[in-house]
């Protein structure tokens, strides 16, 4: 009984971040469930999901949105953590920040869209869109990662 009541406990606590937009690496079943198995990644930078090759077109020097999902809520009022949205060129060691979110507490499921702008000095280039949740919660692991391949277009050229 006490191994169910573990084995419980760490399902309960083990599923806590998902990207929807642009797709993360790797499934994205059971996103409309608190607690799914394909949002548990623990390992940085990208959660321990290898690249899967050049993925969604984002120009450069545009806004894109980028949506996330707290899919498990871990906030704590006493340290409230944050997500983060960052951005980095192979060999996607050199992640640059490009927002942060704070966590207020927000339920299970809550989607967070922001708009982004990748810098014109990654055109024509792949990249890798990383989402982070940290969670500054001592009973929860420390950072959730989900991470995104993309193309950096060109920019469009504006009519004068």
């Amino acid at each position: 009984m006490k191994y169910l009541a573990f084995l419980a406990l760490v399902a309960a606590a083990s599923a806590h971040l998902c990207m929807i937009s642009p797709p993360q690496r790797g499934s994205m079943s059971g996103l409309n469930t608190a607690g799914s198995s394909d949002c548990i990644l623990l390992k940085a930078p990208c959660g321990g999901r290898p690249q899967s090759g050049a993925g969604l077109s984002i120009p450069a020097e545009r806004n894109f949105t980028v949506t996330i999902q707290k899919n498990l809520d871990h906030w704590l009022e006493a340290s409230p953590g944050y997500f983060s949205v960052d951005i980095a060129l192979p060999p996607f060691t050199d992640f640059k920040q490009l927002v942060q979110i704070p966590d207020m507490g927000e339920p299970s499921l809550h989607l967070y869209s922001v708009n982004i702008t990748v810098p014109g000095s990654m055109t024509n280039l792949d990249a890798v869109i990383r989402s982070m949740y940290v969670t500054k919660n001592p009973k929860a692991p420390a950072v959730f990662y989900q991470c995104a391949d993309i193309f950096v277009s060109r920019k469009l050229q504006q009519n004068l």
